[in-house]
């Protein structure tokens, strides 16, 4: 049995999962159609996503559209949404471009999602209008026997870590790995053609002129030529699935689909595997109950003027990381060290520009907080300083608050813990720090 032949027995869904499926999404359509809204108002229950298109691998989630006339006001599109998914499944109010259902039902996730009936793309109202239009044209498009290569591609993702166009992954989709699967004829085609991607791979079924878009990948949505349907995708992600085509094509095995997770290391093991290479510096804070698509733009941001708060005061950081364990937002950055010499190298100005070499001589004869006398060195004034901050953790600590760390996370500042060099006994940030140490690539573990 081959690698692909033996992770579809275990992706495929049973039988008893299908009818069970099946079963659901026809309870949930009576549900909403019985609702107290469908009696003020038309709309018209469609089910989309991987289900619809027989895509879906096991435990799938359950996208349910209610298509409502154009000419019901956007407020009351999302008000008559909300109120019928709370009537038919009870759930939990979600928000992404406007207010959806989330809830469980028969052991299953259930979206409930109101939008609009359009006749094609260009007159869609909101971002989701269009969605509807994506899985016609894969069921469409996409050949029954082909339904497996989808399921394979999307484990493959899954397995290396990159399946999910949410900000918490910047990955490729699932609309995309069909799409991918329709336009290379396959997985192990589609995984072929990745292997010989560079930056700025650019893609489209052929039915569409080249439009102007920026990212790593771009891939036109043939049902809408103005979307970039791979913007999602970070260069990372971009990079990962290069590689990781690559290297199954050359040796296939089962850890691509399923990778042994990070073995969590103790402090010891950790204190021993920095020693010589630096030290971690964490932040952590408790991440506020927002959406990842909110929440994981402002965790980068916070990670990216950490950054440049550390390199701007001559810290080294070697690479840093960032992510949501549990309820909690973790923040690392290896630094070359903790500590940096009392003096600092201060660069004036050139001799020859004359008023700004005298303030700069004015100022720094006689300072106490000057360490040496002006010099000259390849026509630049220049003196060692008193650094003002020796120390990384000190160093965050009184910048905190002056720091932009993303309109909601600036609320938390209060609530921020800045560790280090010293490895906390902390379960999560071991947790963390396990992962951010592991270089290996997924399927390599």
């Amino acid at each position: 049995m081959s690698v692909e032949e033996d992770m579809l027995a275990k992706l495929r869904p049973s039988h008893e999962e299908e009818a069970l499926i099946e079963s659901t999404v026809r309870e949930l359509v009576k549900r909403v159609t019985a609702t107290s809204i469908a009696k003020e108002v038309t709309f018209e229950p469609v089910l989309v996503g991987s289900i619809a298109k027989g895509t879906y691998l096991k435990n799938p989630d359950i996208d349910l559209f209610l298509l409502f006339d154009p000419e019901v006001p956007r407020e009351k599109l999302e008000e008559y949404g909300v109120r019928v998914g709370k009537e038919a499944i009870g759930g939990r109010e979600h928000y992404a471009e406007h207010p959806y259902i989330r809830g469980d039902f028969n052991g299953l996730k259930v979206d409930v999602v109101p939008a609009y009936r359009i006749k094609d793309t260009t007159q869609k109202m909101t971002a989701v209008d269009r969605t509807p239009f994506h899985t016609e044209y894969v069921k469409e498009h996409l050949a029954p026997e082909k339904r497996d290569d989808v399921r394979l591609l999307k484990a493959f993702m899954k397995g290396i870590g990159i399946y999910s166009a949410e900000a918490r992954v910047q990955g490729f989709s699932g609309y995309l790995c069909e799409i991918l699967v329709i336009r290379f004829g396959g997985f192990r085609e589609a995984l072929e053609a990745a292997s010989h991607w560079k930056r700025g791979v650019y893609l489209s079924m052929g039915s569409h002129e080249k439009a102007r878009f920026d990212g790593p990948i771009v891939f036109i949505d043939p049902v809408d030529g103005n979307r970039n349907m791979a913007s999602a995708v970070s260069l990372h992600s971009l990079s990962l699935f290069i590689v990781a085509a690559r290297a199954y094509l050359a040796a296939p095995k089962t850890e691509f689909f399923f990778p042994k997770p990070v073995p969590l290391l103790s402090v010891d093991e950790i204190e021993d595997r920095l020693k010589g290479k630096g030290q971690v510096l964490a932040l952590t804070l408790p991440a506020p109950d927002l959406i990842d698509d909110i929440l994981f733009p402002q965790v980068r941001k916070f990670e990216r003027n950490l950054t440049q708060a550390l390199v701007q005061r001559d810290f080294n950081v070697i690479r840093s990381w960032s992510n949501v364990i549990d309820d909690r937002i973790i923040i690392l950055h290896k630094l070359e060290s903790f500590e940096l010499p009392d003096a600092q190298l201060h660069r004036g100005p050139p001799v020859w520009i004359h008023d700004n070499s005298d303030d700069f001589l004015a100022k720094w004869r006689d300072n106490p907080d000057a360490l040496s006398e002006p010099f000259i060195e390849n026509g630049q004034w220049l003196l060692f300083i008193k650094r003002k901050h020796t120390n990384a953790r000190e160093l965050i600590v009184s910048n905190m608050s002056a720091l932009d760390i993303g309109k909601d996370l600036n609320k938390y500042k209060e609530d921020v813990q800045v560790l280090g060099p010293e490895v906390p006994d902390d379960s999560q940030i071991l947790e963390a720090i396990s992962v951010f140490l592991d270089k290996r690539m997924p399927w390599e573990r």
